[in-house]
């Protein structure tokens, strides 16, 4: 609870596997360890190597604010099931200023002694009596506190901190990040149709036949290769057999 509420990587964490469809969240394996926590000046690039290695990004927090301890990374990290972070920590700015300070200052306590002689006469019928003796005493008297506003000068550094959550998943049927064409490369390819591999994860179908980045797939057996989609919805036709995929790179084109 105490984690919850101080936490700002809780507090500010922001969950992806929400928009997955089903069919990607049952593609998530079962965490194995203690978490990774990984120092990055490039996140870019480590975020390719993750992805390269079979983890997908589960989750994000960024925020602003003082230096924060790695042990809150880890406390979120074991919260959202990641098994490595991703995390960045850049100096923004140093703040100053004034904070109020409220005092108080106890009143003063005084202490009264009285002390004397007490003297009695008595008549009667029956003859006269006399007496006297002594008395002493304390009495203790507090005067109200009082309170006051100090200002007090301050000055902290500000960091921007950010963080990515990442999960091992199951292995693709093809093994590869795919995107569509970019508009750059289309007037240069000549052709509006086919796939770019993005990014190739290790020890996959795609992997193993070397398939680089880069490449734009334009066939696969017989099939044309037009969209994302479309590939990917040819691929299960094809599971455990061996195929030729078309792909042109560097300008020419082959078949691998």
């Amino acid at each position: 609870m105490t984690g919850c509420k101080t936490n700002p990587y809780t507090q500010f964490y922001q969950s992806y596997t929400n928009q997955w469809p089903v069919v990607m969240q049952q593609g998530l394996l079962p965490v194995s360890g203690e978490p990774r926590i990984i120092a990055s000046s490039n996140m870019r690039e480590d975020a390719r190597r993750l992805e390269e290695q079979g983890y997908a990004a589960i989750g994000a927090a960024g925020f602003r604010g003082g230096l924060v301890g790695q042990q809150q990374l880890v406390w979120q990290a074991k919260n959202v099931g990641a098994e490595v972070v991703l995390y960045t920590s850049q100096f923004s700015h140093t703040e100053s200023g004034v904070a109020p300070v409220l005092s108080y200052q106890p009143g003063q306590t005084y202490t009264t002694q009285t002390y004397g002689t007490a003297n009695a006469n008595a008549y009667g019928s029956g003859g006269y009596a006399y007496g006297y003796g002594t008395y002493s005493g304390t009495s203790t008297t507090t005067t109200p506190g009082t309170l006051s506003t100090e200002y007090v000068p301050y000055s902290r550094e500000v960091y921007d901190h950010g963080a990515v959550f990442w999960r091992r998943m199951k292995p693709g049927i093809f093994g590869a990040r795919l995107a569509p064409i970019p508009e750059t490369m289309r007037s240069t390819l000549q052709r509006n149709t086919g796939v770019l591999v993005d990014i190739v994860q290790i020890d996959t179908p795609a992997f193993r036949a070397n398939i680089l980045d880069g490449d734009v797939i334009i066939q696969i057996a017989d099939k044309p290769v037009e969209t994302v989609q479309q590939f990917i919805g040819l691929l299960p036709s094809y599971v455990g057999q061996k195929v030729s995929v078309k792909v042109i790179r560097g300008g020419q084109t082959l078949d691998i």
